[in-house]
């Protein structure tokens, strides 16, 4: 894909704007006969995704999981969900000093030696669904990725996996959580927590949003439901592939 002349006017960096782009066509072409973007779901936390429970702890993170798994049409894929160890907070040392606490990633993905697969969650998400949705989303993209050897193996592979995230309606709890953790810098340097890197920024999440919106021909309603931040970004990056069909233009069918 030919960038832009001299990356002037574009929604984000040059390089990482062709990416999102080239990305995009990746995944219409090895997840489309799995999930057709014309019938993705689009996620809104309301009671027809996420019909309330009673349950707590695990049993709720259990609820959640299978709610997001249906959304991603994952119901029938086996895996396991395992809640972390608690976190200890940092110790203090000095009336203006203290230890930090080592942050653990706030989901992981594994797939054992004898083929099991296990997503992991970290406890504290179960008290703010929106971040254990995105988070369970993210890892459960993972697996859907994980039987395309070029795209896991792939430098940014865990930035792709938030676009599948995108691509299987769940966008609108990525970008929520995004936003909240504060992340910084451009698109390459964001996390799930200090220690992870490499996770779409806030900007690049509104990017992602409306290229999804644009491709599937609408985007189900998420405007009322974003925090007012990213739905700001998104609108303006909707206002700029609306200047610049050209962008889809190869993504599109035919």
């Amino acid at each position: 894909m030919l960038k832009r002349l001299f990356g002037k006017g574009t929604f984000l960096d040059p390089d990482v704007e062709d990416w999102h782009l080239q990305t995009w066509g990746l995944l219409l072409q090895r997840l489309g006969a799995q999930v057709s973007l014309a019938e993705t779901p689009v996620a809104l936390p309301t009671r027809e995704y996420f019909p309330p429970t009673e349950a707590t702890g695990h049993a709720r993170a259990e609820h959640v999981f299978a709610c997001v798994k249906s959304v991603m049409g994952m119901e029938a894929w086996p895996v396991s969900l395992e809640s972390q160890t608690e976190r200890r907070g940092g110790e203090r040392i000095a009336e203006f000093a203290s230890t930090e606490a080592v942050d653990a990633p706030a989901g992981t993905f594994r797939i054992e030696a004898d083929g099991r697969v296990v997503i992991t969650y970290s406890p504290e998400l179960v008290d703010r669904p929106g971040d254990l949705v995105a988070t369970l989303a993210h890892e459960l993209a993972h697996y859907l990725l994980a039987s395309h050897e070029e795209l896991v193996e792939d430098e940014t592979h865990e930035l792709m996996t938030d676009l599948a995230v995108a691509y299987a309606g769940l966008g609108l709890f990525g970008a929520n959580a995004a936003f909240s953790f504060g992340q910084h810098g451009d698109a390459f340097s964001q996390g799930w927590s200090s220690q992870s890197s490499g996770y779409l920024s806030p900007r690049s999440w509104a990017f992602a949003l409306a290229v999804f919106a644009r491709l599937r021909g609408d985007d189900g309603g998420i405007e009322p439901y974003l925090k007012p931040e990213i739905a700001s970004l998104r609108r303006d990056a909707l206002r700029y592939l609306d200047k610049h069909p050209d962008l889809l233009a190869t993504l599109r069918p035919a």
